[in-house]
């Protein structure tokens, strides 16, 4: 018996049959096309996502041209009038590794308007929006006149009519998020004294004569999707009421719906990426306005990782599709492991900012580095997996200790045919991810850990709690590698009356002996996760950190969904140094050497993390292909981790 029945219930549109109600949204192709041609990792990439069940799965933003309609050079080109025999070749082999896993192909398709920026526009001409004006970094934006507005339509028809033709089965039309079309329709964006500005109506003729003239060329029987933002989530922007009454506009010209929230460029506050913070589905409630108001299917977008709420939200009526975005990064095989009972197995999306990497660290020149997923470090590494090169025997292997990186190694020791052995000292895996059961945001991650502990039983890991890893024991096993993740401790900061002072960790450990009024040594990611925490539930905290800024070590999205609450919830103060503790409260010097008091029922540091480097030499030279990893060679995040145990366990050969 099928546990979600309703989300694996075929739907039927004109004559394209969805053999579940669970699509693919358009997610990133950065770094994996090359001058508008999908590379093979490309190709493997939504290949993965098709097989992994999905009804559909679509083809990230593709510009319909590349004059005015691009806002970068990484995507997808299947207009210019001269593409190689090989780009072509390479598309159509694109449509049918999706194609071919019984997956609808779609592909997205978009023009940005005034987010454009010169250096794209290959004529040298300024970017086009339904206004005249100068942005903030100073580029001036044409009004769209009609002769302009035509010509994007019929760019926007020829774009679908491209796509049919290399063998799409139906294009999505991107009109929320702020792009172009969705900046005609917001009376934020579009302040015109024309036919095509002011009420609801005007500003919906621009979109409405794209879609006519798409139409035109494709004709009725092609699937046409729409992508809409129900409410931008700005002052002065879209909001549900307008947004209902324009997909009732649309409903006879489109075949679908989909129902997005907020503003690219405001992507954090808007909603348009839900960080840790927002609920998931938090798109849901809009998506049912406007299935209230139309007859054709609506798509729910927006945060969804749990099986049961899609369930629920395709039973109640509220949408007839859930498409998922960043979750089919964190797993390719969400659908299939649904269908097959293998649900404690999902890897859940953290919606920790991955389309977001940039370089933490503020002391270092901004680095973009490549799209990384932290519990799938397989995600756009497709490629180069593909050939790892095969054990040449099955070895003996020990894996010391179970942390998220130590299981990992363990999956993929076994996964590649070894005997492998887990370690761990503690009762319990999860290494420093134990704090999850009980942290009020973190219940993904804490998923996340038990999937891993499903993944090692169900491959046959022997695991050994409460077993110390010792130089003598590994002596006498004689394993053939060790792959050693003993961790990290806390660093223990050297202030005057430290001992009247807890690790942050404390207040999971003995939540009970936290006081009222708490004071957080320590403004780090860290730091501020947990007085959050603190601060939901019911304390008083405040946070001193002797830097000028916090949460230096977040990636720039999680630190701006961070800040944002964390403003509302609790105190902070920057530019201090913690001198001296007491058993009520901290003496801090601030930069012109001035002491200042705080009160504290109870204070708590989390100043980093050293790693465990004596454990890990005490045992190197106990066996010949000795790997250390994770946070016992240098404290990172769990993406860290995870990746180099995966390598770890593939160089075992």
């Amino acid at each position: 018996m099928i546990q979600y029945p309703n989300m694996f219930k075929p739907l039927t549109i004109k004559n394209t049959t969805f053999k579940n109600r669970v699509f693919a949204s358009p997610v990133t192709t950065d770094r994996i096309v090359v001058n508008g041609c999908p590379t093979q990792e490309c190709i493997n990439a939504y290949e993965n996502r098709a097989r992994g069940g999905f009804a559909a799965v679509t083809v990230t933003e593709t510009f319909i041209d590349f004059d005015r309609a691009a806002r970068h050079d990484h995507s997808l080109d299947i207009v210019s009038p001269h593409l190689t025999v090989h780009h072509i070749e390479s598309i159509v082999v694109l449509v049918e590794a999706i194609k071919v896993h019984g997956a609808v192909a779609s592909i997205q398709l978009n023009h940005v308007g005034n987010a454009n920026h010169p250096s794209i526009i290959k004529d040298g001409k300024n970017p086009i929006g339904p206004i005249s004006f100068v942005r903030e970094d100073g580029i001036v934006v044409d009004e769209m006149d009609e002769d302009m507005m035509m010509e994007v339509a019929n760019n926007y028809a020829n774009a679908v009519a491209a796509a049919k033709d290399f063998g799409f089965d139906m294009v999505m039309i991107h009109g929320g998020h702020g792009w172009l079309l969705a900046q005609f329709l917001s009376p934020l964006t579009n302040k015109r004294k024309d036919k095509y500005g002011g009420t609801l109506e005007n500003r919906t003729r621009f979109p409405l004569m794209v879609l006519d003239e798409i139409r035109k060329k494709v004709g009725t029987d092609f699937l046409i999707e729409y992508r809409m933002s129900g409410d931008e989530r700005v002052p002065g922007g879209l909001k549900i009421d307008e947004a209902a009454e324009f997909a009732a506009m649309i409903q006879d010209k489109v075949d679908l719906i989909h129902v997005i929230s907020g503003l690219y460029h405001n992507h954090v506050q808007s909603k348009a990426f839900s960080s840790m913070f927002d609920p998931h589905g938090c798109n849901l409630d809009l998506a049912a306005a406007i299935k209230n108001k139309v007859h054709i299917p609506v798509v729910a977008v927006g945060g969804f990782n749990h099986l049961q709420q899609i369930e629920d939200a395709i039973t109640s009526g509220k949408c007839d599709f859930v498409a998922l975005g960043r979750q089919q990064f964190a797993d390719p095989e969400f659908v299939n492991k649904a269908l097959t009972g293998r649900t404690d197995e999902i890897a859940p999306c953290l919606r920790c900012s991955c389309f977001n990497p940039l370089a933490p660290d503020p002391n270092k020149r901004p680095i973009m580095k490549p799209f990384q997923c932290t519990v799938n470090p397989k995600s756009c590494r497709e490629l180069r997996l593909q050939y790892a090169p095969k054990p040449i025997s099955s070895k003996n292997v020990v894996v010391i200790d179970g942390g998220p990186g130590g299981m990992y190694a363990a999956i993929t020791v076994a996964e590649r045919g070894h005997k492998v052995t887990l370690k761990e000292k503690n009762s319990q895996l999860g290494g420093l991810l134990w704090f999850t059961d009980y942290d009020c945001h973190k219940d993904d991650l804490r998923r996340y850990k038990e999937s891993l502990k499903v993944r090692l039983k169900r491959l046959g890991v022997k695991v050994e709690l409460n077993t110390e890893a010792t130089f003598e024991l590994l002596k006498d096993k004689k394993p053939d590698a060790v792959i050693c993740a003993v961790g990290s401790e806390p660093i223990v900061p050297k202030i005057n009356g430290i001992e009247n002072a807890k690790h942050a960790l404390f207040v999971y450990e003995e939540p009970k002996k936290v006081g009222k009024r708490v004071i957080m040594i320590g403004g780090g990611l860290v730091g501020c996760e947990i007085g959050y925490h603190l601060a939901e539930k019911g304390h008083d905290v405040l946070i001193v950190e002797m830097f000028d800024d916090i949460a230096r070590d977040a990636y720039p999205s999680h630190k701006e969904a961070l800040m944002l609450i964390l403003e509302k919830s609790l105190r902070i103060r920057t530019g201090v140094v913690c001198t001296r503790i007491y058993p009520n409260g901290i003496i801090v010097k601030d930069k012109d050497g001035k002491e200042i008091f705080y009160e504290a029922d109870t204070v708590v540091y989390a100043v980093g993390m050293k790693p465990k480097k004596d454990v890990v030499e005490s045992l190197r030279s106990s066996v010949a292909m000795f790997r250390a990893i994770g946070d016992c060679v240098k404290p990172a995040k769990v993406l860290e981790a995870v990746r180099d145990g995966m390598f770890a366990a593939m160089d075992i050969l």
